[in-house]
């Protein structure tokens, strides 16, 4: 028998299916009757068939039920929230009873999306929920790093059937942050897109050593960590002479102290004529920044996962990650890179002084683009629902 799965997403106006994209096709492409149910600002009141690239699609609007566009006090919009979300489970409630049987419903756990399934799944004959986990809510304090929406997304989990985590890390901290237990997690891989794959191709043809660049690649904010980076090319700045620095990424800090502390740091007289601000850049020039580095740095004070690791991993270039960074996992089992503790430029330092020395790189181009494809990815979810469907 064929599962028949509900997949409830987000998309953006006027956008094609975000929640799953090419991973839905290889999905339906592997026998499974998949139809998503997509929210959106300008769907129009009612729910319209709308068939994307052979898949089913019917999207409802969230037009008017967004709370945080609301102009009143947080009260108000807590409750607006609780609104929204009990009318989009309502939704989707209907949906499953008129459209049904679905085998699954599969969610993401970001609010609304999986606070509305969980809503839903409260009424009798609703399938088995199935939540996936992309990212997680967090502050930073200066104690560390604290959870947040641990009530919210606590009851998305115990609502869940089944919770998927996109890497070890996340799957970590669901068990020891929110209490869900080992039994109830499984994991999916995240899958290298088509479009950076058709743009890498051409690019990947000769790799080239690369020039005595060292690449930050990540947005300019407190999470992504450019000021360890910058920390750590103080302290190498007079074992590489004539290395530059380079931070790829816009700088999406709201907070001015940070902005500050950061160009403080860069203006330090062994570094400040060697580092370059690129911003935030088209794919096509990211990939030539990455291809041009010796090196490539990402060292995230958090992460669920990181595209951009996997991406240079794909493009040969050694990768220096912190342990909270949920692809560290790829840096370790393709041996280009350097795994190094959150928070500390003396250890992000030594490791890129390590992948600066060497005259040979591992290959990590062909292990990376072999696993992480929308194919195998799909065989992850497959093995997951039906986990779920026939424990």
């Amino acid at each position: 028998m064929i599962s028949r799965w509900l997949c409830e997403e987000r998309r953006r106006n006027g956008a094609t299916p975000g929640f799953f994209g090419e991973l839905a096709q290889a999905i339906a492409g592997k026998g499974v009757d998949l139809t998503l149910l997509s929210q959106a600002a300008d769907a129009g009141p009612s729910p319209e068939p709308r068939p994307i690239d052979g898949l089913n699609v019917h999207v409802f609007s969230r037009e008017g039920r967004n709370p945080w566009l609301l102009p009143f006090d947080r009260i108000i919009k807590l409750w607006a929230g609780y609104r929204k979300a009990a009318t989009d489970a309502a939704v989707i409630r209907r949906f499953a009873r008129q459209h049904g049987p679905f085998d699954a419903v599969v969610a993401q756990c970001e609010e609304p999306d999986g606070l509305s399934c969980a809503l839903a799944s409260l009424a009798g004959g609703f399938p088995p929920l199935v939540t996936q986990v992309h990212d997680l809510r967090y502050q930073f304090r200066p104690e560390g790093v604290r959870f947040v929406r641990k009530s919210s997304l606590g009851f998305v989990f115990r609502k869940s059937a089944r919770v998927v985590a996109n890497s070890d890390q996340t799957a970590t901290w669901l068990q020891r942050e929110y209490g869900v237990p080992e039994n109830k997690i499984g994991q999916c891989r995240i899958h290298l897109t088509a479009p950076f794959l058709n743009l890498a191709a051409p690019r990947s043809a000769n790799l080239e050593p690369g020039s005595p660049r060292i690449l930050f690649l990540g947005a300019l904010n407190y999470k992504k960590a450019p000021d360890i980076f910058l920390s750590a090319a103080i302290l190498l700045s007079r074992e590489l002479p004539g290395w530059t620095f380079v931070l790829v990424g816009p700088e999406t800090s709201e907070n001015p102290f940070f902005r500050a502390a950061l160009h403080k740091i860069a203006s330090a007289k062994t570094i400040a004529d060697r580092v370059e601000w690129l911003g935030r850049l088209e794919p096509s020039a990211v990939i030539d920044q990455i291809r041009r580095a010796r090196v490539v740095v990402c060292p995230s004070r958090i992460e669920t996962f990181s595209r951009t690791t996997i991406e240079a991993l794909a493009l040969g270039r050694p990768v220096v990650v912190t342990e909270t960074t949920g692809a560290a996992h790829w840096v370790k089992s393709t041996g280009a890179g350097s795994v190094v503790p959150p928070n500390d430029f003396r250890a992000l330092a030594r490791a890129i002084r390590d992948w600066t020395s060497r005259e040979n790189v591992p290959g990590s181009s062909a292990m990376i683009t072999s696993e992480l494809t929308a194919s195998k990815a799909a065989e992850d979810w497959i093995r997951e629902v039906r986990t779920t469907i026939h424990p």
